[in-house]
């Protein structure tokens, strides 16, 4: 076999990695109890550890903030994906509880709070509940009225408590844009796994 061809170099660091692993006795036998629980959790509690990852994904999308000055005015979040997703699969409470972490996880990762995002706070998880409604239809098109949804819940109370109309315009017409393409691409890559 050639030592430059792709293939080789591939096993032969897998091959590397499995030697350094088996090395250390306790090393080995710690990633082995590793992968025998999170195999066991996969399998018994997939609903719990799906929303898990899920909250996960949807609160450390909105790390950008923390590093764009401008960032909160573009809508882009996997929140609602993930609310929506969760819903979907495993039902409206898992759906609120995912929309409640993840919203509140995002606001913590961000970085950027203001006593207004209590709206949001409330909104997500009444997404999750509201979703599991429109099962059977396409889950871009789900994402798309939650998203609408959402939108018209937050937004005109945004504007009542002091957000200019401006910024609120170009948060919903990014938020639209933006989750048309999640729901699109990512959505039903995931939806695969849950």
């Amino acid at each position: 076999m050639h030592k430059h061809n792709l293939t080789y170099g591939f096993l032969k660091f897998w091959h590397e990695v499995f030697l350094n692993i088996i090395k250390d006795k306790r090393r080995f036998l710690s990633y082995l109890i590793l992968s025998v629980l999170i195999l066991f959790f996969l399998t018994r509690y997939h609903a719990i550890f799906f929303t898990l990852v899920l909250i996960a994904i949807g609160g450390f999308s909105m790390i950008y903030i923390r590093f764009f000055r401008w960032s909160h005015y573009v809508a882009f979040e996997l929140c609602t994906m993930s609310t929506v997703l969760t819903s979907i699969a495993y039902g409206p409470i898992y759906g609120a509880a995912t929309g409640f972490f993840s919203i509140i996880l995002g606001f913590i990762v961000s970085g950027y709070f203001k006593p207004t995002y209590f709206i949001s706070i409330l909104a997500m998880p009444l997404i999750g509940l509201v979703a599991p409604i429109f099962i059977g239809l396409p889950i871009w098109q789900v994402g798309m009225i939650m998203t609408v949804i959402y939108d018209s819940i937050i937004l005109p109370l945004y504007v009542v408590f002091g957000s200019r109309m401006t910024s609120s315009v170009i948060f919903f017409i990014t938020h639209l844009i933006l989750n048309y393409w999640v729901f699109r691409v990512i959505a039903p890559f995931l939806v695969q796994f849950m």
